[in-house]
């Protein structure tokens, strides 16, 4: 599924008053299979983060909420900005590119990637954008569990 689609099917979920939004993976034997990237805390504070395969028994998610952002510029000349996420969320790159760092030292260039962020305690992660990007965050419930989800459970 296209990020696109993945937006246009959240917001028709909130604008319809739905409960939630159904994540979909490949209907061909040929087809790549859906992939989230999540970002985490660890028990130590640091940060980490792993991709998740999205079983095609996934079911809905319940949306909270969505909001947008816009950021420009090169992040990768300022100083490193350590923050958590401010809620259980999904994001979605719907242009642009940005490189997140995690506490590890690990730093991963996300683009189209469907990123979930979960890293509300700790010392969080520097986002680094590699030019104009427009975010788009869709919220969900605050028990939302992404590795039962991912697994269809």
């Amino acid at each position: 599924m296209e990020r696109r689609e993945l937006l246009a099917m959240a917001g028709a979920a909130l604008v319809c008053g739905s409960a939630g939004a159904q994540a979909q993976s490949g209907q061909n034997a040929g087809d790549k299979a859906a992939k989230v990237v999540r970002v985490y805390a660890t028990p130590d504070g640091g940060s980490r983060v792993e991709e998740l395969s999205i079983s095609p028994d996934a079911k809905a998610i319940p949306v909270t909420s969505m909001t947008a952002s816009v950021y420009t510029g090169s992040g990768m000349n300022s100083e490193p900005d350590w923050h958590t996420a401010p809620r259980k969320q999904f994001a979605i790159n719907m242009s642009g590119e940005l490189e997140v760092e995690l506490t590890d030292g690990t730093r991963r260039l996300i683009g189209s990637d469907l990123v979930y962020l979960e890293d509300l305690t700790g010392q969080g992660h520097v986002t680094r954008p590699q030019g104009p990007i427009t975010n788009v965050f869709i919220h969900v419930e605050d028990d939302f569990d992404i590795v039962a989800w991912a697994a269809g459970h």
